[in-house]
């Protein structure tokens, strides 16, 4: 018996369901003793200690690996569309400069800001985000033929690479206490999750995900070539442009409250379209789902694998992805 794509789809979304409600329940018991998961199982301990564990998983816990979920999901969804509307199996979210201009953003609210303007390094990374992505998109408007998938990609690595070279110099001039924050949040950091981050990561990868997966089989077109996709009567520069525009947006918002993070928007859309094949229609839903659980996974493991020394989400999910990537490399 054939199984409809409603049906496939159901059933693969229901599977990773499953598996990230569980990584995220070992994500909220997972901490430095083994006390507090013994004190919410079985009642014992005193008061004051349970008062304390809640308060711990509800308001340290909780909207960390919220944030971590829903920034490996907005990251994987963006990664699909990339490499779909670019043509590029090396294209991730941070491609066009997204990942410098917020970068950019942060570094100079950081330096400027400190801690006086408790939004600031997030409002400041998500415009530069939108001031890099702005910037690629001008300079690829321009050519709006077949070299417009090429000139995106090269706009994007020039425009980040002289965001990347104005960070570094701000970089180098900075105090201690600044670099040290600095590094920190550019590989990838859910130290400072709160349930305000967790609200408009939220409201921006559900938004831009739903616009996204209800024009799927205009990026199955895509994906397939731009004279087919012509010829059936799509048009190929203004869904194109749709497409960056909403995953970038995404990916700047994530950027803005995460910091940059590597290998998620890269990988986890390899790993679901070798598992699930390349039929956006599944692949966007899997990698939305795949795309948390691996990054909550990550960050779980940062917290507790160099105990008492707390690594950036990014080393882990460089360290797993880059020899998970290079495997993909060698048997494809």
């Amino acid at each position: 018996m054939r199984v409809s794509t409603l049906e496939r789809t159901i059933l693969i979304s229901m599977c990773l369901t499953g598996l990230l409600l569980v990584v995220l329940l070992i994500s909220l018991l997972t901490g430095t003793t083994v006390t507090e998961i013994n004190t919410l199982l079985t009642g014992t301990g005193l008061k004051i200690d349970a008062q304390r564990t809640w308060t711990i998983i509800l308001s340290y816990r909780l909207p960390r690996t919220l944030l971590a979920a829903i920034a490996g999901a907005g990251l994987a969804s963006a990664g699909v569309v990339f490499q779909g509307v670019l043509k590029n199996p090396l294209a991730d979210p941070y491609l066009i400069g997204i990942a410098a201009g917020g970068s950019l953003g942060a570094v100079v609210s950081i330096v400027v800001f400190g801690e006086r303007w408790l939004f600031g390094t997030s409002v400041s990374a998500f415009l530069g985000s939108i001031v890099a992505v702005s910037l690629v998109y001008g300079l690829a408007v321009l050519r709006r033929g077949r070299a417009y998938v090429n000139t995106v990609i090269l706009a994007g690595v020039i425009v980040g690479c002289l965001m990347n070279a104005v960070m570094l110099l701000i970089l180098s001039l900075s105090g201690s206490h600044e670099k040290q924050r600095i590094l920190f949040w550019l590989m990838g950091d859910f130290s400072l999750a709160n349930y305000q981050k967790v609200l408009l990561a939220i409201v921006v990868v559900v938004l831009g995900w739903a616009l996204i997966y209800l024009n799927a089989n205009r990026l199955n077109l895509l994906a397939v070539g731009d004279d087919t996709a012509s010829h059936l009567g799509l048009d190929v520069f203004r869904m194109r442009t749709f497409f960056m525009i909403v995953a970038a947006m995404m990916t700047g918002a994530i950027v803005s409250v995460s910091g940059t993070i590597g290998f998620v928007g890269l990988v986890v859309p390899h790993a679901m379209r070798l598992l699930f094949g390349p039929d956006n229609r599944v692949l966007l839903p899997a990698a939305l789902l795949g795309g948390a659980t691996f990054l909550a996974a990550s960050d779980c493991v940062a917290r507790v694998v160099a105990y008492p020394v707390e690594l950036p989400v990014g080393v882990i999910t460089t360290l797993s992805g880059a020899p998970f990537f290079l495997y993909l490399l060698m048997k494809k």
